[in-house]
C-alpha cells in the first residue's frame, strides 16, 4: 500500500522508529490532500522535519507537491501544482450583514500554504 512506502520514506530520516504503531492513523490521511501538520502530528515531530519527509517522499515519485491560496476566512480559494499555474486573482465570500458578498483578491494578498498528494502515476504500483 501507498503508506508502506511512506513509512520507509520516514523510517530513512528518523534516527529512531516511530513508524511502529502508527499505520492505522496513516491509513486514515485523505492520500489526495496531505499537509506537513498531519505528518507532524501523527509523527511528534517539529514541522521542520514533517517538511523534509514531505519533500523527501515528493524527490522519490510518491508525493507531488501543490500550493493552495486561502480566503480570508481560511477557505481556499483556489489551488494548483505551482505558484506559476495560478491566477491573479481569486473571489472569496464575504459575510456581512447576513448577507454574502463576492469580493475579489489578488494572490499576493492572501496566505498560501502547500500540500502533498500521492502521486497518482505511483498509485497502482504502491497499492498493489
Amino acid at each position: 500500500m501507498w503508506f508502506e512506502k511512506l513509512l520507509n520514506i520516514v523510517g530513512s530520516l528518523l534516527p529512531s522508529n516511530p513508524t511502529a504503531g502508527i499505520e492505522k492513523e496513516l491509513i486514515r490521511l485523505n492520500p489526495d490532500k496531505v499537509y506537513t501538520e498531519n505528518v507532524r502530528s501523527l509523527l511528534n515531530i517539529s514541522q521542520k522535519r514533517a517538511e523534509k519527509i514531505c519533500e523527501q517522499a515528493v524527490r522519490q515519485g510518491l508525493f507531488t507537491r501543490h500550493i493552495e491560496v486561502l480566503c480570508p476566512d481560511g477557505s481556499v480559494a483556489t489551488s494548483a501544482q505551482t505558484l506559476q499555474d495560478l491566477p491573479k486573482k481569486v473571489t472569496c465570500w464575504h459575510e456581512s450583514n447576513d448577507d454574502f458578498d463576492e469580493l475579489e483578491y489578488n494572490i499576493e494578498d492572501l496566505r498560501k500554504t502547500y500540500y502533498y498528494s500521492l502521486n497518482n502515476e505511483n498509485a497502482a504500483i504502491l497499492q498493489s
